[in-house]
């Protein structure tokens, strides 16, 4: 059970992950347009500063639940670190079923604020806004699913740092 539901958790994080990877590679398209934008001969396009900011909320919203499942996300460990090995187990599944808890009680909300959006599209180019707020779904539920899978036993493999010669 348990290495069937790691290997459907490993293959949601490699699809965010590839969310990842193609939000940063459009945010960093559409940065250099607008730099190359500001020189004489090459057109200044209105759109790029909408979908810069589209993208940044896409990376966050792809990258936040990886980060969660491989425990990469801001946390204050003062107090945990003073705790024996077993007190720290208990502390990070009380955070991790906090952050499972928020989550979905903030998830309901982030959906009706995705359909406020019907019919609302972006101003520089046509786009209805609802795949836009979606991230703000996408959100909540990656940092729930992910967190409920490392509350279960799942884990990202690390990164390893380079070795130096």
């Amino acid at each position: 059970m348990t290495k069937a539901l790691c290997g459907f958790v490993g293959a949601v994080r490699r699809v965010c992950e590839l969310g990842t990877i193609a939000s940063f590679s459009v945010l960093i398209a559409v940065t250099l347009l607008q730099v190359l934008g500001r020189l004489p001969g090459f057109p200044s396009l209105v759109f790029t500063e909408e979908v810069a900011r589209f993208a940044l909320v896409y990376l966050v919203a792809f990258g936040c639940g990886v980060a969660a499942l491989r425990g990469e996300l801001v946390n204050v460990d003062l107090f945990v670190n003073l705790l024996p090995p077993a007190g720290r187990r208990v502390a990070h599944g009380l955070g991790l079923l906090l952050v499972i808890l928020f989550s979905l009680a903030i998830l309901r909300g982030s959906w009706d604020y995705m359909m406020n959006g019907v019919g609302e599209r972006a101003r520089s180019f046509e786009i209805s806004m609802v795949w836009v707020y979606a991230a703000v779904v996408v959100i909540p539920a990656a940092l729930a699913f992910f967190s409920a899978a490392r509350l279960f036993g799942c884990r990202a493999p690390q990164h390893r740092p380079e070795e130096t010669a």
